[in-house]
């Protein structure tokens, strides 16, 4: 019996042990957390003072042919505050792309004192209706009145489209050229009925297609292999073309008699590739 009560004694003191040991191990690790906690918190406060690390430089990258760097420096300068661990680079890039001629702004840091602030300017590459423009990424956007386009293709219709209806002008624009015409706008009703207006330089007289909804581009193919083989080098000036017809064209066009000298009549018939109706 009294062995048993040695062995039971003895194996209290090695669990006390056991837990002293425990203990001092966990106190230990608490105090290095603390330790490297207190560090952090230190080298934290160091870092994030404004006056450590300080930004000295700026750079601002971008092709601009309407905005002002000098424009973006100021922005940057507004809301660029801390230093260069502490600096919010979102805030920047917001503030950037608030400027007029801004599509978008992306900010980064250089080491060790460098905010590198890159600058994608708008570029309008069509009209829309009015007031507007259509980017190259085709885009409904709004510019300041000094915006110019030489030759801007007006496109109108539901913005949501805008992407669509940028792509396929571009498209029509070179085929028309083959023809001697310019593509001067583009609309697209709420249907997808399309209607182009096109400039015929040799009777430098403005025309409308009428191209539908069905088949637009195998509309204006047709239409323009009817204006190489009867109009083009005539004496009749197109004035409407209705490409909407399964099997033909209705054409309404003025004989131009000489030059300077129009007669008054005109023409409104149904013509094709052949001769076709409705």
């Amino acid at each position: 019996m009294s062995r048993q009560r040695a062995f039971a004694n003895q194996e209290r003191h090695e669990q006390a042990q056991r837990l002293a040991r425990m203990g001092r191990s966990l106190l230990l690790l608490v105090a290095t957390v603390l330790s490297f906690a207190t560090v952090g918190l230190l080298t934290a406060d160091q870092l994030y003072r404004p006056d450590t690390f300080a930004i000295d430089q700026l750079k601002i990258t971008g092709r601009f042919r309407y905005l002002d760097p000098v424009r973006v420096e100021q922005a940057v300068r507004d809301v660029a505050a801390g230093n260069f661990f502490s600096v919010n680079l979102r805030e920047i890039e917001d503030r950037v792309e608030t400027l007029s001629w801004v599509q978008d702004a992306a900010v980064r840091r250089e080491w060790p004192d460098t905010l590198l602030v890159r600058v994608r300017e708008q570029r309008p590459v069509m009209r829309w209706g009015k007031d507007r423009w259509v980017n190259a990424d085709g885009e409904v956007i709004r510019l300041p009145d000094n915006a110019e386009l030489a030759n801007a293709i007006t496109l109108s219709g539901t913005p949501r489209n805008a992407s669509l209806m940028l792509h396929t002008a571009i498209r029509w624009k070179r085929q028309l050229q083959n023809s001697g015409l310019h593509l001067h706008a583009v609309s697209l009703s709420g249907s997808h009925a399309w209607t182009l207006t096109v400039f015929d330089p040799e009777h430098r007289q403005a025309f409308q297609i009428l191209l539908g909804r069905e088949e637009p581009e195998y509309r204006l193919r047709r239409f323009q292999y009817l204006f190489a083989d009867q109009f083009r080098g005539t004496r009749q000036r197109l004035d409407r073309v209705d490409a909407r017809y399964p099997d033909g064209l209705a054409i309404k066009a003025t004989q131009v008699e000489a030059e300077g000298d129009v007669a008054m009549q005109s023409t409104d018939r149904p013509d094709s590739p052949g001769v076709a109706g409705r």
